[in-house]
């Protein structure tokens, strides 16, 4: 069984807030740019210090748990990441820290780098640099140099795609895409809003933002985002087969900068 390789490939990316690719399309990316609200940075929306805890489970069971941990410095960011599993009597655990910032040029958050290790089942380390336009990419998996370029979009990471796609729904984004940097692969990522819907959570019941992923018949990716907290991601599912993944936040905790330096 490869679940932690699932789970990190399909969900862990992004409760930074998926995973396979999709056909590019430069009319998507032009939509794109066109439809981006102006901005020098967001930073009413993305500089407190935040923890956030989530359960993992597979068909109903809990297998592991997972942290996230943003730190904000002015436009840059660093995202932590813990994440444990307990599968077929095999414990996994992963390590990742990733760098992204906000590109005044691109109207959009890039990824600068990102190391993830994993101990255990599906052990490996991967680690990967950007350039600073986002076009290429290095990737380095266990000793193994791979690069990869992209004209259609910058390239970036989970992390990196959960905080752009934050940001989407905050300005009421209903379409979305990315190209996402897998360890050996890059990916294009198609999303769309389908609607509010009201969802149990360990906080209560809440009006969630539901997002699925599309242009994938054979899987189904789900997202919830709690406008009431934060717009963070409250829910996520994954069914492929007989993958049944679910993840769920448990808690989160925020420390945020003086109001005024919001201005």
């Amino acid at each position: 069984m490869r679940l932690l390789s699932f789970f990190a490939a399909s969900i862990l990316p992004l409760l930074s807030v998926s995973a396979i690719a999709a056909p590019a399309s430069s009319t998507d990316a032009t939509q794109l740019t066109k439809s981006h609200t102006a901005y020098t940075f967001p930073n009413k929306f993305h500089q407190c210090k935040k923890t956030l805890n989530y359960n993992v489970y597979f068909k109903g069971s809990k297998i592991g748990h997972y942290q996230r941990r943003i730190i904000w410095n002015g436009k840059q960011a660093d995202v932590y990441t813990t994440a444990e599993a307990d599968v077929l009597i095999t414990k996994s655990k992963m390590n990742m820290h990733s760098k992204l910032r906000w590109s005044d040029e691109n109207q959009r958050f890039q990824t600068d780098s990102f190391q993830r290790t994993i101990r255990g089942l599906m052990a490996g380390n991967v680690s990967a640099t950007f350039s600073k336009d986002g076009r290429s990419s290095t990737v380095i998996e266990d000793g193994k140099t791979q690069k990869y370029a992209e004209d259609l979009m910058p390239i970036i990471d989970g992390d990196t795609i959960g905080s752009q796609m934050r940001l989407d729904l905050i300005e009421g984004k209903k379409n979305f895409d990315f190209i996402m940097q897998n360890s050996d692969e890059t990916s294009h990522y198609y999303f769309t809003v389908a609607g509010t819907e009201k969802i149990e959570t360990n906080f209560g019941t809440l009006n969630a933002i539901r997002v699925n992923q599309t242009r994938k018949s054979d899987r189904q990716l789900s997202l919830w985002f709690a406008p009431s907290l934060d717009h963070q991601l409250v829910k996520a599912t994954y069914h492929r087969k007989i993958i049944d993944l679910k993840a769920v936040l448990m808690s989160q905790k925020m420390d945020c900068p003086p109001k005024q330096l919001f201005k």
